[in-house]
């Protein structure tokens, strides 16, 4: 019998794996999985910090869509990404938006009302609830929320479970008022209001137009289309800011981005070109806007009529959506790429994620939900990471069986499709077979029942 082949040195394995690409984490999962040693390598908090600091950005892990049916969905933009895809709770939840690897949700209630925010940690398996400000009125303000890292010089590569902010801006339909306040996790309260007030038009701020964090403020889309509203995180202050005046735009035709100098951009698709706008000071300190760059896209998609929707200044790509779905553009190459058949607005989602973080391998049964199984910690933090059984053995066995008998019925119906003939409903019950079964596997399939789930839809 030949003798095993030699060990590699602690330092050429490092060397090898920090070479696997973060944007498909899969593959380090798939690398813990190759022998106890590798294993207990990629778990550890040092190789997580040696990966991080040798790739630096954090990668596009993939995007965030709100459904009518589902509430909300991750898609990955690697097929093979162990990501959740989707909130281990089964609450209705909608996202609101995301930034330094942090999600914010808004929690509904049975009328599509909504309940309370949530600031959901996907990576390190952490969530926060906290109701929103009282001026909030679900049935008379429009309003737009970010969240963001708080962490005094944080460089965000990994700043998950660390204080954070939430910025709310609502506008009353009553008197065109744009209010806004920050919640902050270090004091588990909203600040005082700060308001500001066109003289001629009434406000409305654009809930679905992306956020622009550049230094220490946040730029909210507004109507009318000529403003953007201005959040100074320092001074908790509300002011507002003219927008480009180079096209007659409609607040659905460009979204507001952070140049990577630092300052205030903004992005429009003009027919086969991406326009990239920012803002510059004058000698006599007047503030101008002025075209910065010019993306050409492909040729074989001008036959769509595209509208940017989003933007990942961490990686550098833009969403854009036309009638057949959604693309993404790589801002280096102008690479545009197909990943969405639906025409929601998505929501990008930046972060590495590295076993470490996940323990190697979690089953989706130890993950807690949003109701009573949940046990808050500090400052009403909730770890998802942690399993708080409700103490009633007896109901969890009576879902399991549900969900059996539930899956073999499907089972019956698709096998008897399959006797008729009907071999596109034989199809459908399958997959929906194989979602139900997911759900008792780990958590590294989960990513696998939205594929699933896009095949049954192809």
């Amino acid at each position: 019998m030949p003798p095993p082949p030699p060990v590699l040195p602690d330092v050429l394995l490092d060397e090898i794996l920090l070479r696997l690409p973060p944007d498909d984490p899969g593959c380090l999962f798939r690398a813990s999985l190759v022998c106890k040693p590798w294993r207990s390598r990629l778990t550890s908090s040092a190789f997580s910090l040696l990966y991080r600091e040798f790739h630096g950005t954090p990668p596009l892990l993939g995007f965030f869509e709100n459904d009518e049916m589902v509430f909300f969905w991750f898609t990955a933009l690697s097929r093979t990404s162990p990501f959740p895809s989707a909130h281990p709770s089964y609450c209705d939840l909608a996202v609101l938006d995301s930034r330094h690897g942090l999600v914010l949700l808004s929690k509904l209630g049975s009328s599509g009302e909504p309940l309370c925010l949530v600031v959901w940690d996907p990576v390190g398996g952490r969530q926060w609830d906290f109701p929103y400000p009282e001026f909030a009125e679900w049935a008379s303000v429009l309003d737009s929320v970010a969240v963001l890292c708080a962490a005094d010089g944080c460089d965000h590569i990994d700043c998950h479970g660390g204080p954070f902010k939430v910025v709310y801006v609502g506008t009353n339909e009553d008197d065109g008022i744009a209010r806004a306040c920050v919640y902050s996790s270090d004091v588990c309260a909203w600040s005082p209001l700060t308001s500001c007030e066109h003289p001629e038009f009434p406000l409305e701020v654009v809930g679905t137009a992306p956020k622009a964090l550049v230094g220490n403020a946040l730029y909210f889309s507004c109507e009318p289309s000529t403003i953007i509203l201005q959040y100074n995180l320092t001074t908790q202050e509300l002011a507002m800011v003219d927008r480009p005046q180079m096209y007659d735009w409609l607040h659905d035709k460009y979204i507001l981005i952070a140049m990577e100098d630092g300052v205030l951009g903004c992005a429009s698709l003009q027919k086969s070109r991406l326009d990239l706008w920012s803002v510059e000071a004058s000698n006599d300190g007047s503030v101008t806007w002025a075209l910065r760059r010019v993306v050409e896209i492909e040729s074989e998609l001008l036959s769509y009529s595209m509208t940017v929707i989003n933007f990942a200044d961490a990686a550098g790509v833009f969403f854009a959506r036309t009638h057949c779905g959604v693309f993404t553009i790589e801002l280096k190459s102008g690479r545009v790429k197909k990943v969405s058949s639906n025409r929601d607005y998505v929501i990008p989602y930046t972060s590495f994620y590295t076993p470490d973080k996940t323990g190697g391998i979690t089953p989706q049964s130890t993950l807690t939900s949003l109701e009573e199984n949940v046990q808050p910690t500090r400052d009403g933090q909730y770890d998802l990471m942690l399993w708080h059984s409700s103490g009633d053995e007896s109901e969890e066995d009576e879902w399991e069986q549900e969900q059996e008998n539930s899956a073999q019925e499907l089972f019956n119906k698709g096998s008897m499709a399959i006797e008729k003939g009907q071999f596109v409903d034989a199809k459908d019950h399958f997959c929906k077979v194989l979602e139900t079964r997911l759900e008792f596997l780990p958590s590294t399939c989960c990513s696998y029942s939205k594929l699933i789930t896009d095949t049954s839809s192809s």
